[in-house]
C-alpha cells in the first residue's frame, strides 16, 4: 500500500482506540497495564498495516491483534490468576455516599474476582463481548470459532460470573 493509504488505515484504526484498551482493560484488570498493552497493540497494527487485506476488516483484524497481545502478556506475566486492586471511589462515578462507595467496591471486586477466575476461553470470549462490545459474527471470526461456540462460551461464562458474585466470590 502506497504510504498515504497506510496512514489513512492507521488513522481509521485509531477510531477504535477506546474499544482496544477496554478489551485490554478486560484481560489485565488494571488501567496502566491496558493502556501500555493499547501502545504496544497499535505499534504492532502499524508494523503490519501491509498484512491487512481489506480496509472493511480492519476493526476485526486490530481485535484479534489485541486479543492475541493481551493473552501473549498474560502468559508472560501470569495475570490470569484471580487478582486486582481495589477501586479507589474517584473510579467510580456518581456515587455520593460512603455506603454507595462501599456497596459499589465490594460489588466491583466480586465483578472483577469473578472474571478473573473464568477458563481462559470463557474469559476471551467475556472480555470481547461485554468490553470490546463485539456481535457474536465478529467475535467468531476473531476467535475463529463457530458463532454456537461463541454463544455458547458466553452464555457459559455469564453463568458462571453471575453464580460466583451471587455466592458473594467463594
Amino acid at each position: 500500500m502506497p504510504p498515504e493509504t497506510d496512514a489513512k488505515l492507521f488513522e481509521d484504526l485509531m477510531a477504535f482506540h477506546e474499544a482496544v484498551f477496554r478489551i485490554c482493560l478486560g484481560f489485565t484488570r488494571n488501567p496502566t497495564d491496558a493502556e501500555d498493552l493499547c501502545q504496544d497493540i497499535y505499534l504492532k497494527a502499524c508494523g503490519r498495516l501491509g498484512h491487512l487485506r481489506q480496509a472493511s476488516s480492519a476493526r476485526e483484524w486490530l481485535y484479534r491483534i489485541a486479543r492475541t497481545t493481551c493473552l501473549d502478556q498474560a502468559r508472560r506475566r501470569r495475570l490470569l490468576r484471580p487478582s486486582g486492586s481495589p477501586l479507589q471511589p474517584e473510579d467510580i462515578p456518581d456515587m455520593r455516599t460512603p455506603e454507595s462507595l462501599a456497596l459499589a467496591r465490594e460489588q466491583q471486586a466480586l465483578l472483577k474476582t469473578a472474571v478473573g477466575r473464568l477458563p481462559r476461553k470463557l474469559r476471551e470470549v467475556f472480555v470481547l463481548r461485554e468490553y470490546g462490545q463485539l456481535s457474536y459474527e465478529e467475535m467468531s471470526r476473531v476467535l475463529g470459532a463457530k458463532a454456537g461456540t461463541v454463544m455458547s462460551r458466553l452464555n457459559r461464562a455469564r453463568a458462571a460470573i453471575a453464580r460466583q458474585v451471587r455466592e458473594g466470590g467463594a
